[in-house]
């Protein structure tokens, strides 16, 4: 017998007993030094895993970012398609600026397996330039030349010299030829693809979910082991639709969705809902009145526009409608310290007074009768409730408040310009180049010149902003040209909102702390994760 097994036989039932019990302290003090060991030299690490479900107001019409632009299509999007520059190697600007010498990076593919090459961008451009598609991206593209160098190299070409187009590249989608180039403009639209996309970013399509009723109720994404990044943690990615805001509520409150984003106020309360976190995250926004001194004669007169912009308290807007939870904004652009510094320096209920009696007298007491548009957006009905008033108690006699549906696919009220004045929010892809909103070839849509606006002094500092690649001088350049604007009082800036977003605690991953717009929440998608496992350091 084995010298060990005999000594242990020769114990009695007691010595047994605590030889077992000693043993047993043995093992789990060694467990519990092992387990201390890991929790003091160790870390937790994400892992590939879970799942993730991403709530939004509303329905995907199309999800192709080259066709739509409803807000749910762009963001389901970002998680579907790359960008232009991420699928770059490398990039050249001549001297002159005008030409842009752009290379893919190799053995880039289609989620379906097929290649991706020069040709899928060149294709995505002309699309984009087509008018008869009706691109979101179309006025950012207009009059670049695309050529072919190779399978992997694409010339640009652009009509004048322009500081800032390394963003059009660095925002472009690109979409595949071999699934939409044999379909005609006119049908676009009408392509199953738009619905059932196929594209190169960190997940692919999987399926949907679809009521019997019409209603997208679920999309489901997974991984797509053809992108070019890192590829994403979380298994299952869900985008959630509702109806409406309490469903979403109570969706969140059982945390049958993960996470959801708003770049409005919330519509409901936060404090019913538990193990959720709330992210509030700037972006280059802002809320005006502009003033179409076309529509109603009034407007034309210098002291009745400076008359409106003094009377509005906007710390009374920020604080009894939006909680406290935006920026006084006084200028369009935030480059300048002047632009958004939290101070009211535009409110001046005294000032507003005498402009408009001023005006009275001049005109023998003829009545301010003035109509401010708006979207139908609630928070948005509440603001112009409260311009009203101002108005009202300075001396207008009349303010009419004309509600329009902003969902409206034609949206003829903003696109034709059919306002006397507009309560309406801009968003600064590049708060710098204030081009597209102030500039007088923008007065038409699909410019965004809301307010209708003609300087040719500011014109000129516009075009210099974007023909120069010295901040100083940009800096200087934006500065004068907010000083302009402001001096001719065609709009009241009004405030700025972050972007607020909400995710269950156990979300890793997520660390943006500023989106230029709301599809950039997704921008690192593939670095999120629910899964983690302690490793030794």
């Amino acid at each position: 017998m084995n010298p060990i097994k005999k000594i242990f036989f020769d114990f009695s039932s007691a010595e047994r007993r605590w030889f077992f019990i000693a043993l047993a302290v043995l093992v789990i003090s060694t467990i519990a030094e092992i387990a201390l060991a890991i929790k003091e030299n160790g870390v937790m690490a994400p892992i590939a895993g879970g799942s993730y479900r991403e709530g939004f107001l509303g329905q995907p019409i199309a999800i192709n970012p080259i066709v739509s632009n409803n807000p749910t299509d762009q963001e389901i999007s970002s998680v579907v398609f790359s960008r232009l520059f991420d699928l770059l190697s490398a990039y050249e600007i001549s001297p002159d600026g005008r030409s842009y010498n752009l290379k893919l990076k190799e053995g880039l593919r289609w989620d379906d397996g097929q290649p991706l090459t020069s040709d899928d961008v060149i294709f995505t451009i002309k699309t984009v330039q087509n008018p008869e598609v009706r691109s979101p991206f179309m006025k950012s593209w207009q009059g670049v030349a695309a050529e072919r160098g190779s399978e992997l190299q694409i010339k640009l070409g652009l009509p004048l010299a322009y500081v800032f187009f390394l963003n059009n590249i660095k925002w472009l989608p690109v979409i595949p030829k071999h699934i939409f180039g044999a379909i005609p403009s006119e049908n676009f639209r009408l392509s199953d693809y738009n619905l059932e996309p196929v594209g190169s970013g960190p997940y692919k399509f999987k399926d949907f979910t679809k009521r019997k009723d019409g209603f997208i109720s679920q999309y489901h994404f997974v991984p797509n082991e053809n992108f070019a990044g890192e590829k994403p943690y979380i298994k299952d990615f869900y985008f959630n639709f509702f109806q409406n805001s309490e469903d979403l509520y109570q969706a969140l409150k059982r945390h049958n969705v993960n996470g959801f984003g708003s770049a409005t106020p919330l519509s409901f309360n936060l404090s019913g809902i538990k193990g959720v976190t709330e992210e509030k995250l700037p972006m280059p926004d802002y809320y005006a009145v502009f003033f179409n001194q076309n529509s109603n004669p009034l407007l034309k007169d210098k002291n009745i526009r400076a008359g409106l912009v003094s009377a509005i308290d906007k710390k009374r807007i920020v604080d009894k409608v939006l909680g406290g939870n935006a920026a006084i904004v006084n200028a369009p652009g935030f480059s300048s310290t002047d632009s958004m510094n939290g101070n009211d320096s535009d409110y001046n209920q005294d000032e507003a007074k005498q402009l408009i009696m001023a005006f009275k007298t001049k005109n023998k007491n003829e009545p301010i009768n003035i109509t401010l548009t708006v979207p139908e957006v609630g928070f948005l009905k509440k603001v112009a409730d409260l311009i009203k008033d101002d108005w009202q108690n300075v001396g207008v006699d009349q303010v009419n408040i004309n509600v329009f549906n902003p969902s409206d696919p034609a949206n003829a009220t903003v696109k034709s310009r059919d306002y006397e004045m507009l309560l309406f929010g801009n968003i600064l892809e590049n708060p710098t180049d204030l081009f597209p909103f102030w500039h007088s070839s923008q007065r038409i849509y699909p410019g965004f010149n809301l307010a209708l606006y003609q300087n040719s002094k500011a014109d000129n500092l516009l075009e210099n902003i974007r023909q120069t690649g010295d901040e100083t001088k940009q800096k200087d350049w934006l500065n004068q040209v907010q000083k302009i604007i402001l001096n001719d009082a065609p709009a009241v800036f009004l405030f700025s909102l972050p972007y607020t977003y909400i995710h269950t605690s156990d979300l890793g991953g997520f660390n943006p702390d500023f989106i230029a717009t709301p599809p950039e929440i997704f921008k690192n998608v593939n670095q999120w994760y629910v899964a983690q496992v302690r490793i030794i350091k």
